[in-house]
């Protein structure tokens, strides 16, 4: 399927809001996203909100040019401070911004409910996307399809992120998601534009963080935390997870969609 994005004059930035369960690749996938619009020369600023999981702070450090410190707890009340600093300083800066704030999403529905999040973020020039990110297990999707029913994350565009990682069967050959292609909820989401992308299987993570890397650093050749080079071979599926995974947005139609 391919989108029809909203067409933004190209003044306009972009606030992506990751949305999904704990361990669903949202992190991984808000990183892929960031680093695409570096790489294009885009101002973005990568916000991990996720008290639990580092993974994007790891990435794009605080003290780095795209980095943003992370709330001290994960109270209402101190992620919905954070989130009003760091969209000032989104707005100060003329940027982009990743908006990671962890599995869950109770704090997300909260803060999209209380502040009307979509409309909020129009008026200030941030086009919303919406990155919902599910494995293929039922209960994976069906978490995501609540919150989007719930219609808390409106005023915007959303992206439905398939990641076959997270598959417990071991074949590569048999799509995980054939049930969700023909489920009634995936196609009322198709119906309201809502644009599914496949996101590849990163399988040799764990190879690339034993040794103290990320998969960005993996790209990009760094040595592992011991000072040795990192496995010819997990650096080349790294690169070519982030290649595909790339071609697949660009095939979809939602690049227009992202910072």
């Amino acid at each position: 399927m391919t989108a029809s994005p909203s067409m933004p004059s190209p003044t306009k930035k972009r606030a992506l809001w990751r949305i999904g369960r704990g361990r669903s690749g949202g992190s991984l996938g808000c990183g892929a996203i960031a680093r695409r619009a570096i790489g294009l020369g885009h101002g973005v600023l990568v916000a991990d909100g996720d008290i639990n999981n580092p993974m994007l702070s790891r990435m794009f450090p605080p003290e780095g040019a795209h980095g943003v410190a992370r709330p001290k707890d994960a109270t209402l009340e101190t992620c919905k401070t954070w989130l009003a600093d760091t969209l000032a300083r989104a707005l100060e800066t003329q940027s982009s911004i990743v908006i990671d704030m962890g599995g869950g999403d109770r704090i997300s529905e909260e803060l999209a409910s209380e502040s009307d999040l979509g409309h909020f973020l129009a008026s200030c020039d941030l086009v919303p996307t919406y990155a919902y990110f599910t494995g293929p297990e039922r209960d994976d999707f069906e978490h995501v399809y609540r919150i989007w029913e719930t219609d808390a994350f409106k005023g915007g565009d959303s992206v439905l992120f398939l990641n076959a990682g997270l598959q417990r069967n071991a074949s590569r050959t048999v799509d995980p998601f054939k049930w969700l292609r023909n489920d009634p909820r995936f196609k009322a989401m198709l119906q309201a534009k809502v644009v599914p992308v496949d996101m590849p299987a990163l399988t040799c993570m764990k190879h690339i963080e034993e040794v103290g890397l990320t998969v960005f650093d993996a790209v990009d050749g760094k040595p592992g935390r011991d000072g040795r080079p990192l496995n010819p071979l997990w650096a080349h599926m790294a690169r070519k997870w982030l290649t595909d995974f790339s071609t697949e947005m660009e095939v979809e139609g939602v690049t227009e969609w992202l910072p």
